[in-house]
């Protein structure tokens, strides 16, 4: 099994709740929750790395799994939703008083599945995001399968002159896709 592949680290089984909200870790759920947090942010940690590797000999290897998976009992749904990458960017939001946000988009996700939203700071604990959000992808016109539109709360910093410096990625939980990587610039001076 690749350390490549998010769904090798059980990324589905984690302690996140409810839409559009940040995570409660309260009482007995603590160690479940901070345990799926843990499993979500390692499995980030190793979409973000890249992994190198030859594409045509990891292709060969995903087919065979998902065969193998067949055959021996239901296997896990994973791959594209629609057929599509699910895909992301970030907008700013606009500003009569010129402080700016981030808006996050997507695309191409299940309609209807759960998606988990996580930002990665340059130079940052590898792995480790300083923010994350959990939503529900759902038929926006014109955009392809499930989608999002998500005001984070961050700072766009871009728009005072400073360089990218943080990561953007979505998981669709339904078929344990992670999204592309949307560069963009958060906490200004930091």
């Amino acid at each position: 099994m690749s350390l490549c592949t998010p769904a090798a680290h059980g990324v589905a089984a984690d302690g996140f709740q409810g839409e559009n909200n940040m995570v409660n870790i309260t009482g007995s759920n603590r160690r479940a929750a901070t345990l799926g947090l843990a499993v979500l942010f390692a499995a980030a940690a190793v979409a973000t790395t890249g992994c190198g590797g030859n594409p045509d000999t990891a292709a060969r290897t995903n087919a065979a799994k998902s065969a193998s998976a067949t055959a021996t009992g239901p296997a896990a749904v994973e791959g594209k939703a629609y057929g599509y990458n699910p895909y992301i960017w970030a907008t700013r939001s606009p500003s009569t008083i010129g402080v700016y946000g981030l808006v996050l988009r997507g695309q191409s996700f299940t309609i209807g599945g759960q998606v988990k939203m996580v930002l990665f700071k340059d130079g940052g604990v590898p792995g480790v995001p300083v923010w994350y959000k959990t939503t529900t992808a759902r038929s926006l016109s014109g955009r392809h399968g499930g989608a999002f539109n998500i005001t984070t709360g961050l700072l766009d910093c871009t728009a005072y002159g400073y360089a990218k410096n943080s990561t953007l990625m979505a998981l669709d939980v339904t078929t344990n896709t992670w999204s592309n990587k949307a560069r963009v610039s958060t906490g200004c001076g930091n």
